[in-house]
C-alpha cells in the first residue's frame, strides 16, 4: 500500500527542545503513552492546528518556554511499511482512540503488532478527561466515540472539521523526515528560522 503524503508536515512543541531534534527527529525514549494513536511522533498537515499544539505543549511545561512548530519535509518513503489510515471519524477510529489512550505504561500497546504510521482525523473534545469519565463510568465505545466528535459545547463535528494527524510510530522513518526549520511565538507573532544544519550543510 502505497501513501502519498503532503512534502511539508508540522509538529508542535516549544523552542526549549529545538537543539534535540536538530540532533534527531525520531526519538522513541521522549514518546509516550495515552496518546491518541499510541506512542510516537506526531504532526500534521495544518500549521495552524501545530501551532495549537505548541501553545498547549507551554502550558504542560515545567520550565519557562515558547510556543514552537517545527516544519518537517517527508523526503522519501521506506520499501516496506505499516500503515493504518482513518479516511474520517468512524466507530473503528473511535475504539483505536479508546485503546490507546487508556495505556499508561511505556512499551505497552494494545495492538498485536503497532502500525509504523498511522493517519486519521483528531478528536475534537478533551480526550484525555473522557476517557477517564468513560473508565470511572464504565462507558462503551459507542459512547466514547460521541464524546469525542464534539465540541466542549456539545456540537457534532465531521472529521473535516475534527483536524488531522499524522504519526510516525517507528524510528525507521528517521532517514525519511528533514526538519525544514522552525517556528517560535515571540511578541506576539511567529518568527521562522531556517534549520541551521541543514543551512551549514549547503
Amino acid at each position: 500500500m502505497e501513501i502519498m503524503t503532503p512534502q511539508l508536515l508540522y509538529h508542535g512543541t516549544t523552542d526549549t527542545v529545538v537543539a534535540g531534534f536538530q540532533s534527531k527527529l525520531l526519538n522513541s525514549k521522549y514518546w509516550k503513552p495515552g496518546r491518541d494513536f499510541g506512542e510516537g511522533f506526531y504532526t500534521t498537515i495544518s500549521a495552524a492546528q501545530a501551532r495549537k499544539w505548541a501553545h498547549r505543549s507551554v502550558d504542560r511545561s515545567v520550565e519557562p518556554a515558547k510556543p514552537c512548530v517545527l516544519t518537517v519535509e517527508l523526503t522519501s518513503m521506506p520499501k516496506k511499511y505499516e500503515p493504518r489510515v482513518f479516511l474520517s471519524e468512524s466507530p473503528a477510529w473511535s475504539q483505536f482512540i479508546f485503546d490507546h489512550r487508556t495505556i499508561a505504561i511505556k512499551g505497552e500497546d494494545p495492538c498485536d503488532k503497532h502500525p509504523d504510521i498511522v493517519i486519521g482525523p483528531m478528536a475534537d473534545n478533551d480526550t484525555g478527561k473522557i476517557v477517564l469519565q468513560a473508565v470511572q463510568l464504565k462507558k462503551d465505545a459507542d459512547w466514547f466515540y460521541d464524546q469525542i466528535t464534539r465540541t466542549g459545547k456539545g456540537r457534532r463535528l465531521d472529521s473535516l472539521r475534527l483536524g488531522n494527524q499524522v504519526v510516525f510510530s517507528s524510528e525507521r522513518w528517521e532517514s525519511s523526515l528533514r526538519l525544514v526549520g522552525y517556528s517560535i511565538f515571540a511578541g506576539g507573532r511567529w518568527i521562522y528560522h531556517e534549520n541551521a544544519s541543514q543551512i551549514e550543510s549547503l
